[in-house]
């Protein structure tokens, strides 16, 4: 686990005690989840800027589109429904034509979701040098909760299963395509590049897992990375076999090491990574059935090892051997 990284400075600067009138379960999940008069309501909240996000040629239609997609993966996290989002965008000057094809994506996933965009702010960005930064995005997305129901990263036990939804590794493949690091086959690329742009957050799964998951999160920084963010909140560890691993069809083509690298390191899937009780098996498969969304059982949770450095995500081949884990997922300041 990064211990100098973006989450350790969340940790040591911005977890602080609860206190007022809304109360939170606390900092270091998808969501806030608060509880409220009349029910609870999840919030979340992610900063993105072309550049770090996105490349700077991607269609401004996507990065409208993916920057509400990803906080609504937040809320399919928690388990929560898609009520209301507000967006604050800081732009280096005004471009109608971009700010149409932004505002087009984004309301395109904002309608078909039914979450509306109440409100924001809108300013320009810093100059760095002689030039203006570039255009970034913060979104705000609030979504409701039944009273004392919510999913977090803390509730995964011993002898709970790990489920994954969808398939992973296909939008870090594409950039590592589009980048020229990596060669897909022609085929199967649009498939891959379909992911990266325009990620599907998982909502209807999320709130069909209310009453039988255990633990979620959803995938934006790698499996292994959100994962072991499970592990750490609850306190345990796991068990994987790498075979069961639902890795995207394009990723498939490629050597061993590029698909352990983009399923277990790569991110950006917007996928949900989830934990349940064995007895709950069959409520997993109705969710599945439900939300259109299928689900694969990858793996088990099992004790924490008692040692301090001990690596808590073993994953291993279906004759039992131990694989190398690729370098952790993403962390802006790693």
């Amino acid at each position: 686990m990064v211990q100098n990284g973006e989450f350790s400075i969340i940790e040591r600067y911005f977890t602080h005690d609860a206190f007022g009138a809304w109360r939170s379960k606390g900092v270091g999940d998808d969501c806030a989840i608060i509880d409220m008069p009349a029910g609870r309501i999840a919030v979340t909240t992610d900063m993105m800027a072309i550049g770090t996000h996105f490349l700077p040629s991607a269609r401004p239609e996507d990065v409208g589109y993916k920057a509400l997609a990803v906080n609504l993966s937040d809320l399919a996290a928690a388990g929560a429904v898609p009520r209301a989002f507000f967006l604050s965008i800081a732009l280096p000057a005004r471009d109608d034509a971009w700010l149409s094809g932004f505002t087009k994506g984004l309301m395109e996933l904002s309608l078909a979701s039914g979450c509306p965009l109440l409100g924001g702010d809108t300013t320009r960005t810093a100059t760095v040098g002689e030039a203006h930064a570039p255009v970034t995005i913060s979104i705000t997305a609030m979504g409701d909760l039944p009273s004392e129901m919510g999913l977090t990263r803390a509730g995964a036990r011993p002898g709970d299963d790990i489920w994954v939804s969808g398939s992973i590794g296909g939008s870090y493949a594409a950039l590592m395509h589009r980048w020229g690091k990596w060669t897909l086959p022609h085929e199967l690329f649009p498939s891959a590049a379909h992911r990266m742009d325009r990620p599907e957050a998982r909502n209807a799964l999320g709130t069909a897992l209310l009453s039988s998951a255990s633990a979620c999160a959803d995938i934006s920084d790698g499996l292994a990375q959100d994962l072991g963010h499970i592990l750490e909140r609850s306190q345990v560890a796991a068990d994987v076999q790498w075979e069961l691993v639902p890795v995207h069809p394009a990723v498939k083509a490629l050597s061993r090491a590029m698909q352990l690298e983009a399923a277990m390191s790569g991110g950006d899937d917007y996928e949900l990574v989830f934990t349940a009780p064995p007895e709950k098996r069959g409520l997993i498969e109705q969710a599945s059935i439900s939300a259109l969304t299928p689900v694969t059982r990858i793996g088990r949770i099992i004790e924490k090892a008692p040692e301090p450095d001990a690596e808590q995500l073993r994953l291993h081949d279906e004759r039992g051997e131990l694989l190398l884990l690729p370098s952790t997922g993403f962390d802006h300041f790693a």
